[in-house]
């Protein structure tokens, strides 16, 4: 028997129509074009799962709708990290760590797109510390930590 079956080659012909199609979904949204933000699609027999970074919740949801309306998709698995949770979970991440909770308030932490960016006032082994917590952070895609 064929690796390669009739019935798997439709099954793969389908998903890749639906690829295109959620694609070209997500490409009318102004939200998706004006933000740049990154939308990683992943279709598998119909059901869809979105990976990547965006701006906003608001984002996450209009992307996750946009996909749920196209013909044939039967189910959407949205993975999207949005900056504004992933820099209240980076905080809350650096105040409850033993390593990094004892480090005084009014450091900035930022997130573009999943890239955090820490601006403080930090010693060599503090900055080391908040570098460790925050890449631990599931969505974190990468970490920047200046101190002054």
């Amino acid at each position: 028997m064929k690796a390669d079956t009739p019935t798997t080659t439709i099954l793969a012909d389908r998903d890749l129509d639906l690829l295109a199609a959620v694609h070209a979904a997500l490409n009318q949204l102004d939200l998706v074009r004006s933000s740049r933000a990154q939308v990683v699609v992943q279709v598998a027999g119909g059901h869809v799962t979105l990976h990547g970074a965006v701006q906003s919740p608001m984002v996450a949801v209009e992307v996750e709708r946009a996909v749920a309306d196209v013909p044939g998709v039967e189910s959407v698995h949205n993975e999207l990290v949005d900056d504004g949770n992933l820099s209240r979970s980076v905080a809350e991440a650096l105040a409850t760590d033993l390593r990094t909770r004892a480090i005084p308030p009014g450091y900035e932490v930022t997130a573009i797109f999943a890239q955090i960016t820490l601006i403080g006032r930090f010693t060599d082994a503090e900055a080391q510390a908040v570098m460790a917590v925050t890449q631990a952070v599931p969505g974190v895609r990468g970490v920047n930590v200046k101190t002054y």
